[in-house]
């Protein structure tokens, strides 16, 4: 999907959810203690407990499983407005002198969110969720016990809470980690910050601990020991995207000690600790694996049998759904009817106007990777190739494991690999039987007897070409020949195929965009890499955009040639061929190097979040864009700047890894607290929540109108007014949300892929 759709046309299984009513009052979920000043109480007003039993119509399907869900109410629901009257709580002690005799809090700030939707068309039921903030007029001391009477006026279905303050054990929202965790080189950035937004509230101040130490605790052995100081970061402003992720100063408190491998806790006095993490050698192998398993689960095709099950049904011509087919057309993005139609063309499910004469099929139209809960596959998701293999290019097939889970693991090829070539046999079965390779397949309607396959064009010749010549030179590095020439072969038959047609055409990959030459250019410089010919060295040279040591080898709204550039790069490094184009290869390490600093390192010391991706593709908050800061790593021969472009990736790492505002990995399935009940499959498939390895946008502006198009529908029903919330929390557990919580393989998913690949193979 692209960011700028207003309008979707889904297939849902509308039905009523069941209610249910408890009258007790807000449930009180958690009392947390902030820092010595500050406790937060979080009350739910209802829940959402959605239908995940793998069965109905829905059960299986990418957005069609809806419907059966239950809505629990908790009556009668919290008075905010009594919520914010100090004398409703009243804070006492026994072994806290200050408090022997109960204080009443100085203030109390709130923030509501909704937590959870139904179905229900056109307007959904929904619950709310509620967080206050009490700030205290004393400060608790470490190690005593209070307990917080809160009145019958407030709708609380407790009265009481009892809590210790004790820093090495109460987890405190305003530290900001590594959910995951650190490499133990003591070269390598431990990042960590100190920021609270409490919701009408305001920012917290924590400019009274600067200079305090911070610790590191062994969960194992309950000591501690030095880690650095609190130190101010960043003022509040804006970040990648133009977005203020915190509505907060940043304050840091980084690990600097060379910790040794084990589970540990980051404290500070008077704060509070975070949750835990680990600090050891393979830190990145999970993210990645959890990383190529989303992948998997973005296949079409894939059989029932691996768990959590993948996504049905397969639409394999004649197989499955009983009597599919995929109707061979005319049409396509260059189509003049194509350019007249409004919204994403993929998602018009009825293009028999355009059917080649005699209506003929093609029944190996199968297999790739969705566009995220929809089962359309056009040009645009080759991307997700390029990012899958770079890592693997550039570390020279260090990643090899054979072992993530995949229906492909033990087949002797590396699973990274093996999921790449399920999108590129994609696209040879996609040709026409003419010679020609077709532009992509459409969704399908709610009966899912047919799709049509978009008519072919030269330039998806070039496509093919680049997407053979790259597999087939990881082949190589890989060992396996005979895959490898396989491909090989297949992409010299499509860079004929092409003509020298097409350069100009252009066509989106994500949110940037690649021409016919550009494809031409990466395809011709593999094939050199596989096949020594000087000719293609000559075509990738021609075509190259690099003419002098400051070139962006990447323009979002023109070209993109990172993935050619890393191949004649990587040519040169590992003496693969001989290089007969000197200039052009010393020009195109000195432009990416400069790329790096441009758009990565410079960008990073001036944000809040310490961030470092590309800007340009900064719309959707999680994505991840840092393909020119890897190439350049992997080129670069200086070992200061090495470490600051590792330091800078993993800077950006950690911040999809749970160094966010919402303390959170922002991918589904991985680590103790992730993104879950997003729009995504695996919704309705018996086994709990959705499926791993998926990456929301979390978008907070308007596709269209109601809840599943406009995020806005739900900010108007939080408080306060969503112009005051850090944009980082832009999250919103909804399931149908798919403009605010929906992803797609090719906009938040392969950056983040290649990072952590990378990050995991250099580690």
């Amino acid at each position: 999907m692209n960011k700028r759709s207003i309008t979707k046309t889904l297939a849902i299984a509308l039905g009523a959810a069941a209610m249910a009513t408890t009258a007790n009052g807000a449930k009180l979920i958690e009392l947390k203690t902030v820092d010595e000043t500050h406790i937060s109480i979080y009350w739910r007003d209802g829940w959402v407990n959605y239908k995940d039993d793998g069965t109905g119509p829905g059960a299986f399907g990418g957005h069609e499983s809806a419907g059966g869900d239950q809505i629990i109410r908790y009556d009668p629901p919290l008075s905010t407005e009594e919520a914010k009257k100090t004398a409703n709580f009243t804070i006492r002690s026994t072994n806290d002198a200050q408090y022997k005799d109960g204080l009443h809090p100085e203030a109390s700030f709130r923030r509501s969110k909704v937590n959870g939707t139904d179905n229900t068309w056109p307007e959904a039921n929904f619950t709310v969720e509620h967080i206050v903030y009490l700030k205290l007029p004393q400060k608790l001391q470490q190690g005593k016990t209070y307990k917080l009477s809160i009145a019958q006026a407030v709708s609380s279905d407790t009265a009481t809470a009892e809590f210790t303050f004790d820093v090495n054990t109460n987890v405190s929202e305003a530290l900001h980690v590594n959910l995951i965790g650190y490499h133990p080189s003591g070269t390598s950035t431990k990042a960590a910050d100190l920021y609270m937004w409490l919701g009408d509230g305001g920012p917290r101040d924590y400019s009274a601990f600067e200079g305090k130490e911070a610790f590191l605790y062994d969960v194992k052995t309950k000591q501690r020991q030095p880690a650095g100081k609190v130190k101010l970061w960043k003022k509040s402003a804006k970040d990648v995207g133009g977005w203020n992720f915190t509505q907060s100063d940043v304050w840091i408190c980084d690990i600097a000690s060379s910790a040794k491998p084990g589970t540990y806790r980051l404290v500070i006095d008077g704060i509070g600790c975070s949750p835990d993490f680990e600090i050891r050698k393979d830190i990145y192998k999970e993210p990645y694996k959890t990383s190529v398993r989303g992948f998997f689960y973005m296949r079409i095709g894939a059989d029932k049998n691996i768990t959590p099950m993948p996504r049905q049904p397969r639409f394999i011509p004649d197989v499955d759904p009983p009597g599919f087919k995929v109707f061979r057309t005319t049409f396509g993005p260059w189509h003049e009817d194509w350019k007249k139609m409004r919204g994403d063309v993929w998602d018009r499910t009825d293009w028999s106007k355009y059917m080649e004469p005699g209506n003929p099929t093609n029944p190996n139209a199968w297999g790739g990777h969705s566009d995220a809960c929809d089962w359309d596959r056009h040009a645009g998701h080759v991307s997700i190739i390029y990012d899958m293999l770079l890592p693997f290019l550039l570390s020279n097939g260090k990643l090899n494991e054979d072992n993530l889970g995949i229906p492909e693991s033990g087949n002797g090829v590396p699973d990274l690999i093996d999921e790449a070539l399920y999108e590129v046999d994609f696209w040879l079965r996609l040709r026409d039987g003419k010679g020609g390779y077709c532009f992509g397949i459409n969704n399908p309607p709610g009966d899912h007897k047919q799709m049509y396959q978009a008519g072919a064009r030269p330039f998806m010749a070039w496509v093919n070409a680049a997407n053979c010549a790259m597999a087939a030179e990881c082949l190589r590095i890989a060992g396996n020949m005979k895959l490898s020439d396989h491909y090989r072969d297949e992409a010299i038959k499509a860079y004929k195929a092409a003509g020298g047609q097409d350069l100009d055409f252009s066509y989106g990959i994500g949110n940037g965009s690649m021409r016919g030459r550009d494809y031409k250019m990466t395809a011709a410089a593999y094939l050199y890499n596989l096949t020594g010919d000087k000719k293609y060295e000559d075509d990738m040279a021609a075509e190259c955009v690099v003419k002098d040591g400051k070139t962006m080898l990447d323009q979002s709204d023109k070209y993109c040639q990172y993935w050619g550039a890393a191949a004649y790069l990587m040519c040169a490094k590992n003496k693969v061929q001989p290089i007969r184009h000197p200039e052009l290869l010393a020009n195109m390490k000195a432009s990416l190097l400069n790329e790096a600093r441009v758009k990565h390192l410079t960008p990073l010391a001036d944000r809040p979040s310490r961030r470092c991706s590309d800007d340009v593709y900064g719309w959707f908050q999680t994505t991840q864009s840092v393909n020119a800061l890897l190439i350049a790593h992997a080129v670069s021969e200086d070992p200061a700047e090495k470490q600051k472009m590792a330091d800078a990736m993993v800077l950006e790492a950690d911040w999809g890894l749970g160094r966010n505002p919402m303390n959170m990995v922002q991918m589904t399935g991985l680590g103790s607290r992730h993104a879950d009940d997003i729009y995504t499959s695996g919704r309705n498939d018996g086994t709990p929540g959705v499926h791993p390895g998926h990456t929301p946008y979390m978008n907070a502006n308007n596709w269209g109108s109601g809840y599943m198009a406009d995020p806005q529908w739900y900010a108007a029903k939080g408080y306060p007014a969503w112009d005051k919330w850090p944009h980082g929390e832009a999250l919103w557990r909804a399931r149908y949300c798919y403009s605010n919580n929906e992803f797609t393989p090719q906009q938040s998913m392969r950056g983040k892929m290649a990072l952590l690949a990378y990050l995991y193979a250099i580690r």
